[in-house]
Parts: C-alpha cells; structure tokens; sequence
C-alpha cells in the first residue's frame, strides 16, 4: 500500500533530489488544499530516519525556514529521506551465552525518543540491550499487532509504539541487542474481555486477586494461542529475543479458592506451565530467536510449596530456554530472610546466593543464568542506595558465573545505575 501511495506522490509532481549519500536525499513536496505540516510530515516519517513525529517536523521547519505548521497551497518545501521503502527490521542471531548488559524500558518510553536517548547511554557505558515491553500486565499490546484475538479484545487501542520496526531497525543500528518481554498469564485486559478465559473462582464467578480480575488460565488453550501468536508475529517483526514474565500460576490472593479447566488432584501445575514453555521454545528455535523466561528468585531455593503454588520447577523449565532471569531483587526477599534483618540491605549475598542456587538446579540443562538485578531504591536504607548497590550486585553475579544481567526500574530511572557503570 505504501509503495502505491509512493508512486502516485512521484505521478503528482514530487522528486527526489540526491545530494551526498542517502542521508542527505530530499523529496520536494507540493502542499495541497487540506494539508498540514504535521499531516505531510505523517506520511514522510517512515522514509526518513526519524522515530518520532515531533523532531521530524522540527526538523522539516528548519530546513525550509518556515515556523508555522499550517501551509500555502501549492508551496514547495524540501522534506529530508533516506530511503525509498519503510524499513524491515531484521534479527541478529546470537548465541544464548552472549553477554548481555541491558535495561528495562516500559511502553510508554518505547514510544518516544527517550528509548533510543537511553539505549545510546547504555552503549556508552558498555551496555548493549533493550528489553521492552510488547505486552505488560495490564494486557495491552504496545505496538499494532496484527494478531486476530489481541484486535478483538481492544489490547491494540492504546498502543504506544507506533512504529515498531523502525525501533528495532533503530536500536540494531545502534548494536543494541532487543528484547520483547511478554507478561503471559497476568493479563488485565483478556481475563476482563473475555471472562471464559479467565481463571474462575470456586463459588462460581471469575477468580480475583484481591479484588480485582487480572489473571487468565494458563491451561486453556485460546490463552495460550494468543500468547504464541503474538511471539511469532514478533520473530517476524526483527526482535532478536522474548522474554517471558508471569510464566506461573497467582501466587497471592486467596489462591485456594481459584479454579481450572485441569483436575488439580490429577494434574500437577508445574506440568501446564513446562509443556507451554515447550511449545514456545520449539517455536523460537525454529525462529533462531533467543528464549528467555523470568522465574522468581525463591525459586532458586526449591522450595516445595512455592513450586506447587506457582508451577514454576525451575530444573524442568531449564530444558526449555535459552536463558533463565531469576529475579534477583534483594528487597523482595520477605522478613527476616536466612539470618538477614533486611534483606535489601545486602545485595551481593542474594545476588550471589540465587545465582549460585539457580546454577545448581539448573545443572546440566545447558541454560544460561542472567539475572534481573534492582535498579531502585525500594525498602534499602537510604545511606547505602548509591552507585556501590549497583555495583556490588553487578560483582556479585560475575563472581557467581553468571552471564551478563539486567537492571529493572519501572519508571526506567537509571540515574543511579548510569554513576554505577560509569564507574572505573
């Protein structure tokens, strides 16, 4: 459709003048009756190497000399391309031992400058990945999926990246090694839209976590197409890795009253959960994309009841991965834990400990251990939250053989974390 459009603009009158190389190409455009700045610089953006509207049209302004962004009729202004054709990302296949430095960043930041501001700091200090939101807890799908089911529930409507393939084309530009992080079986919008894929309750009504609807079913089959379906269709957009979160049962709330399309008393949870895990692993290998999922740090413990209740038996979910993120936040370890008063005060032992703890049982599945490290300030005492929190972490992964890491702050705060690897 696009290159339709293309040819009819060349038909009408508008050319391209090559100066020195792609990245000084203009097209001449003729402003017709109707035509804004803002709605000509709409149709120019996927030609031109700019991700957002706001700085291309900026940019346009400047080089025509012109300050307003409505226009007269048949003036001709200069609109700066570099290329004839949207761009395709593609992905850039790396081996599962790859030493990833990276970030989290949210949707909402995804959809601005400020991912590609934040993956060029991350660069400079050594860092080299992105990983970013292509379903949150919330259920939306950030970018426009074409996936029927994610249309039919509204999951599209606030999509905040609006050019998703330019992104990834973006970020690899930059040497950026990208991330889809897809929360699964937490997902706000499908369990409201479609409550017959929700988890039910045992007195006859949709399953709440304390008060509210937020989880689906995660052995019901349409919850796991759509799921699928979205990681296919992001292969095929150019990521070069998924990342799963929520891949579990709810593990708080009154768990004892949720009900499933399984017999509990016949079928263990971390069964449902493993075979999904399978059938998605046998499809990103096909892909040649990179799986990763993100398992709480207990499990690292192998404690029986934290198995039973979220299904997740780390030692079974390692034959089906690339990568394992235990989720190594010092402060999410509750009360008095192993001898420590506050946890969150000492993070190079849970660093270390859930590293070392996750390498013995995961042993011998051939996984590689990257853990998610804390980039905020949650419940550590204000003296000691400093660039040395970040380091100490960062030392204590290394130390525990693991393979890279990545820093998680939802706000994508990294004020701290920048001091930290700027650091000798």
């Amino acid at each position: 459709m696009f290159k339709i459009l293309f040819s009819i603009w060349l038909l009408f009158g508008f050319w391209i003048l090559p100066l020195y190389g792609a990245s000084s190409s203009f097209i001449n455009h003729t402003v017709r009756k109707g035509e804004s700045l803002h709605k000509i610089a709409k149709k120019y953006l996927p030609l031109s190497d700019f991700y957002t509207l706001s700085p291309f049209v900026k940019k346009i302004k400047k080089i025509n000399d012109v300050n307003q962004t409505s226009l007269k009729i048949n003036k001709k202004i200069r609109i700066p391309v570099v290329r004839t054709n949207p761009v395709k990302a593609k992905t850039i296949t790396k081996d599962k031992s790859f030493n990833a430095k990276g970030i989290y960043i949210t949707g909402n930041t995804a959809g601005t400058e400020r991912i590609l501001t934040l993956a060029k700091k991350l660069k400079s200090f050594g860092g080299n990945t992105i990983v970013f939101d292509a379903k949150d807890v919330d259920g939306v799908v950030t970018y426009k999926s074409s996936v029927r089911l994610a249309k039919e529930i509204g999951a599209t409507g606030k999509s905040q990246i609006k050019d998703i393939n330019k992104m990834i084309y973006l970020l690899h530009k930059d040497g950026i090694h990208v991330v889809a992080r897809i929360a699964l079986f937490c997902d706000v919008i499908l369990a409201k839209n479609r409550p017959d894929l929700a988890i039910q309750s045992k007195s006859g009504s949709v399953w709440k976590q304390k008060g509210k609807i937020k989880w689906v079913d995660p052995s019901l089959e349409p919850v796991r197409k759509y799921n699928l379906d979205l990681v296919t269709k992001l292969c095929d957009l150019g990521v070069d890795e998924i990342q799963f979160d929520y891949l579990r049962f709810p593990a708080m709330g009154n768990v004892k009253d949720a009900k499933y399309s399984f017999d509990e008393t016949k079928i263990e949870k971390h069964t449902i959960i493993t075979s999904f895990l399978k059938r998605a692993y046998e499809l990103t290998r096909r892909k040649k994309v990179l799986l990763s999922i993100d398992v709480y740090a207990i499990m690292a413990w192998q404690r029986k009841e934290d198995e039973e209740i979220t299904g997740q038996r780390i030692q079974d979910l390692a034959k089906y991965a690339d990568i394992i993120s235990p989720m190594l936040y010092p402060s999410h370890f509750y009360g008095r834990f192993e001898g420590r008063k506050n946890p969150a005060d000492h993070p190079y032992y849970f660093i270390s400990q859930g590293c070392k703890k996750t390498g013995i049982a995961t042993e011998k599945t051939g996984i590689t251990i990257r853990p998610w490290l804390q980039a905020f300030p949650y419940k550590v005492t204000k003296s000691k939250w400093n660039k040395d929190y970040i380091l100490e972490q960062i030392k204590a992964a290394k130390e525990a053989n693991a393979c890279g890491w990545l820093l998680w702050s939802a706000g994508n705060n990294y004020k701290i974390s920048w001091r930290a690897l700027k650091s000798p």
